[in-house]
């Protein structure tokens, strides 16, 4: 019966108010004394709860043969009017916070220390983004920003994608780089790195334990983020049209070109 008490009080409700409602879309018409009784609400706390309850067009009174009743509003209009007053509340907020951060400082980096939010903090970006995206990314990753993404493109947004090992999509320019020669893959580490418009980046590595990640509008780091994209798929462009020509220059994996510190051919 109250198993949706959590997920109601993250949308912001008390307890009280969760309880409340959860027990009456499970049996209604109830008294004030019964839905006390029943979800362990102190009596001198219902009727405040039910006011709160009637403010917010969650549930009505009604009358009953000797005191009065509660009956819920329905779970699908409730969800259709909340979603309605959020989108509204949202919209209100944004028209009055236009132009408000003109100077907000934007050099600060954000954190990230668990997979989910890495990726609702890619889903964000994706969604918000105008002109382009570039990403690096692994198959899981990848799986989870594939319905953002294609609305993205969709919207007209130029998309650019590198994707480590075999893929089976289309989406965007989609370049595969194979897993073998990667240094994440000898590290046993996924990367992932996300550019959006030129103008934020998120950067981060990822395992089966954790997860550490970076997002900045700092302009050094977006540039250092899309450099790095970029610089990968023009090697990979490189590497596609003259690999034979490469692997005779500097060895079957590349291995004169891959040590940095000396620029040196066979």
């Amino acid at each position: 019966m109250f198993t949706a008490v959590p997920k109601l009080k993250q949308l912001g409700f008390s307890e009280y108010e969760a309880k409340a409602y959860a027990m009456l879309v499970n049996e209604s018409p109830l008294t004030a004394y019964e839905i006390a009784k029943n979800t362990g609400i102190p009596s001198s706390k219902i009727y405040e709860v039910i006011k709160k309850l009637e403010y917010k067009h969650m549930v009505q009174s009604i009358h009953g043969e000797r005191s009065r009743m509660f009956v819920p509003v329905s779970p699908e209009e409730f969800i259709q009017n909340f979603r309605s007053s959020v989108e509204d509340n949202l919209h209100a907020v944004k028209n009055e916070l236009k132009g408000v951060g003109i100077g907000m400082d934007k050099s600060y980096t954000w954190h990230i220390k668990d997979h989910n939010s890495l990726i609702l903090k890619a889903k964000r970006m994706i969604a918000t983004v105008r002109e382009t995206v570039l990403l690096l990314a692994w198959q899981k990753e990848l799986k989870a920003l594939l319905e953002v993404l294609r609305s993205a493109e969709q919207r007209g947004v130029s998309i650019a994608i590198i994707h480590y090992g075999a893929a089976d999509i289309k989406i965007g320019q989609l370049y595969v780089h194979p897993i073998e020669d990667t240094i994440y893959a000898e590290r046993g580490v996924r990367g992932f790195t996300l550019v959006a418009d030129s103008s934020e980046a998120l950067n981060g590595k990822i395992d089966d334990k954790e997860t550490e990640a970076v997002w900045s509008m700092n302009e050094g780091f977006v540039n250092m983020a899309e450099d790095y994209i970029r610089h990968d798929i023009y090697l990979m462009k490189t590497v596609k049209r003259f690999d034979p020509l490469l692997r005779k220059k500097f060895g079957e994996r590349y291995e004169k070109l891959r040590d940095v510190f000396k620029d040196e051919a066979l």
